[in-house]
């Protein structure tokens, strides 16, 4: 990489800010507030589109540009978001230096645009782009901290279930035994981050719901079916506004993986960190990267478009990635609703908060909505009165309600932290759920899991709605020292991919984890001795390539398949040839997922076949397929199998019997109607105008860094490339295509 070109100029208007090959960014500036304004300037410059979509999607104002069809996902954000003054008043509880980040930004922002080198789509849809706000930075950051930083409050969902479940025949009686297995509070058999010779004695208990507390939080819940809570269900899934944020680019998926050696387990002898934030696939990437150079700190990393700051990185001190921590953070309070407006909580009558919205629309007539309030949070379903049973309101609880961006307090401690204990200080500083990972030049590697956790009432099921009374309420939140965190475990080794914290950690109200979870995946490619960064690379690969329930059901599928192919030749005469086909449709299958592998098709659709085999006939697919792949996961599977459910779904058979006809049934489905063997696909990242680059199970950003002694040096990938067009919005496909990185440039 030549000098000149590292520090060649943008533009020759504005700042002249330095970028590399790759069009990243590289600010250096002699104070923070003139580099927060160049980092909006040239952030500006290559994603202004995006960062104006972000901002109409989080705020629901799409409509105003693109018209009626965009009405329902902007009344979806709108009844979700915070008003102006209620984001102005989280940004003044920010320290001076973050409140001084946001409002240089926007200034940033605002340069750019003063300039009038606009994006063509502005005058495509013919209108101008109104001056970029501190307000609209927190828009967005609170909107990615929503998908990525919270979790729980299933409860409507599982009562949704419920009541579906309640009208199956089978089930008559055993209704709360499929509750147990399908919605589990805490399997001691699944993967955890912290392991058990590193957990702390400090921590909460959480008792798992006995039969007769669950029967009489039943008791306490309204008379709703399962079409009563649908519209609640898509609302807190914001459905619509995430098909919205696909299209634009501003962040809808969660997930992510981490991994990181230390110095003791480590081949160089020095800390190795990779992260990988799973935050989906768009054009332009959710992401963007630049560094940071100042007097007060120098960072260099993945920033979110039209949000200050360095999400995750590293600094010649130490490098950090983050998952999502899934943490229960949300519950569903429901109250009896008294009249239009009013609501009851115990014993008391209170009114509905309310705050009325207009959405205009493009060649159409406004639109008006109406966002409710109870005491505990924003209303997200409303029933109204029928016969004998009341009108009902349900509202979402949360533990960090005006304190979202707290979390970026957390993040921006990393920027200037020195060692493993001010790393640690300053991610327990996190409001929202997130898994922290640091590693630092010293050798320590660490893990915190941060959020606000609250501590719920011992007289409530978890998996339920709670109802609207203060003798219900939470009586506080986890204390900071008994949050799950460890440093420089034994075994000189932390992975994770959204997994349990520790053991004594509970699902709660969304049955997550179980034994079978896809960080195995990535613990099995590190099962060596001494690792590197090259292992961390490999695995990134591999697991992008692998099926998490091989080692589980795979022995299943074997044995049926040799079960079926020693029918075979012991009875030629039978005119069926799946039996025959049996070895050769799994022959030399270890759970791979490779692009045009026979094997992979016949053996997902295996897994697929011994879902409905085992608990279609009792369960029923809970009204839709997706819904009921997502209800009956492998973990519930594998204990059905091996009898450990409270409900017996083999019903008298063999689970070997079941197999067999599962692979039967995935050997004749695993041929198109014209009888062509059908070959796998993986899953796809799309690029206009050329071939999809293969293998989408991966981090959006990858970023991998090695801890040297004389400073980090790290290595990333952030497909299709830096900027929204021009010679950078597409220049980082081939390494993507590749599995090839890029390096980070020390911004010291």
């Amino acid at each position: 990489m030549l000098l000149a070109s590292v520090f060649a100029i943008a533009l020759a208007q504005g700042p002249q800010i330095p970028r590399d090959d790759y069009g990243v960014p590289h600010i250096k500036a002699s104070t923070s507030a003139e580099a927060w304004r160049e980092a909006g300037y040239a952030v500006a410059q290559d994603r202004l589109w995006q960062m104006e979509m972000s901002r109409r999607t989080v705020e629901g104002k799409m409509a105003e540009i693109m018209g009626p069809s965009y009405v329902a996902s902007d009344k979806e954000a709108r009844l979700a978001a915070y008003s102006d003054d209620e984001l102005k008043a989280e940004i003044e509880k920010l320290p001076a230096s973050l409140q001084e980040s946001f409002t240089e930004y926007a200034r940033g922002v605002n340069d750019f645009i003063a300039e009038g080198h606009l994006p063509p789509n502005y005058e495509k849809l013919g209108f101008k782009p109104e001056p970029w706000t501190p307000v609209d930075s927190a828009a967005i950051g609170v909107w990615m901290l929503h998908y990525f930083g919270r979790g729980g409050a299933g409860q409507i969902r599982n009562m949704a279930a419920l009541a579906y479940l309640q009208g199956r025949k089978p089930l008559q009686g055993h209704v709360l035994d499929v509750l147990d297995d399908f919605m589990w509070q805490n399997d001691a058999s699944s993967p955890t981050t912290v392991a058990k010779e590193d957990e702390s004695p400090n921590h909460p208990t959480f008792a798992a719901p006995s039969r007769a507390l669950t029967e009489a939080h039943l008791k306490l819940l309204p008379k709703l079916g399962l079409f009563d809570l649908l519209p609640g269900l898509s609302l807190a899934m914001r459905e619509k506004s995430t098909r919205v944020a696909m299209k634009v680019g501003a962040p809808f998926k969660t997930g992510s993986y981490c991994m990181v050696v230390g110095g003791k387990r480590s081949a160089t002898g020095m800390p190795a960190l990779l992260s990988g934030p799973q935050m989906g696939f768009t054009d332009p990437s959710i992401v963007h990267e630049m560094s940071i150079s100042t007097s007060d700190f120098q960072v260099i990393g993945a920033d979110i478009p039209g949000i200050p700051g360095v999400v995750v990185g590293h600094t010649k001190y130490l490098a950090w990635g983050l998952t999502s921590g899934v943490g229960a953070t949300d519950d569903f309070v429901y109250y009896t609703r008294v009249g239009d407006d009013q609501y009851k909580y115990g014993s008391e009558t209170r009114p509905l908060g309310s705050r009325s919205m207009t959405i205009h629309v493009k060649g159409a007539s406004d639109v008006t909505v109406v966002q409710q309030r109870t005491v505990d949070g924003l209303v997200v379903l409303s029933t109204k009165a029928h016969g004998d049973v009341p009108g009902i309101v349900f509202a979402r609880h949360t533990s960090y309600e005006g304190k979202e961006l707290g979390s970026f307090e957390a993040f921006s401690g990393l920027w200037t932290a020195k060692n493993a204990r001010e790393a640690d200080a300053t991610a327990a500083k996190g409001t929202m759920s997130f898994n922290l990972f640091y590693a630092t030049v010293q050798g320590d590697i660490g893990y915190r899991y941060a959020g606000l956790i609250p501590l719920r009432s011992p007289l409530l099921d978890p998996r339920l709605p709670t109802p609207g009374d203060p003798k219900y309420a939470w009586s506080g939140m986890i204390p900071t020292d008994q949050m799950p965190h460890v440093r420089n475990p034994k075994s000189g080794l932390l992975t994770n991919w959204n997994n349990k914290p520790v053991s004594w950690w509970p699902n709660l109200d969304t049955p997550v984890w179980g034994k079978i979870f896809r960080v195995d995946a990535i613990r099995r490619v590190l099962d060596k001795p001494k690792l590197a960064a090259q292992d961390f690379e490999q695995a990134a690969w591999t697991i992008a390539r692998t099926d998490e329930t091989w080692p589980f059901l795979g022995p299943y599928a074997v044995k049926a398949a040799e079960s079926l192919a020693a029918e075979g030749a012991a009875h030629p005469e039978k005119n069926d040839n799946a039996p025959g086909l049996a070895m050769l449709a799994l022959g030399g299958f270890e759970g791979r997922l490779l692009d045009g592998s026979r094997q992979a098709v016949v053996y997902r659709l295996f897994v697929s076949e011994l879902r409905k085999a085992l608990f279609l006939e009792a369960t029923g697919n809970f009204a839709s397929d997706a819904t009921f792949e997502q209800a009956a996961q492998p973990s519930v599977m594998l204990a059905a199998l091996e009898g450990r459910t409270k409900f017996n779904y083999l019903h008298g058979r063999k689970a070997a019997d079941v197999c067999r006809t599962a692979l039967l049934n995935a050997i004749h489905g695993s041929y198109s109607a014209n009888g062509v063997p059908k070959r796998y696909v993986p899953g796809q990242i799309r690029v206009p105008g050329e071939s999809a680059i293969p293998y989408s199970n991966r981090g959006t950003y990858i970023q991998v860094v090695e801890l040297l002694p004389d400073g980090p040096l790290g290595r990333n990938v952030l497909p299709p490339g830096v900027a929204e067009t021009g010679p950078h919005s597409r220049d980082q496909v081939p390494l993507s295509r590749a599995w090839v990185y890029k390096p980070m440039l020390r911004p010291w």
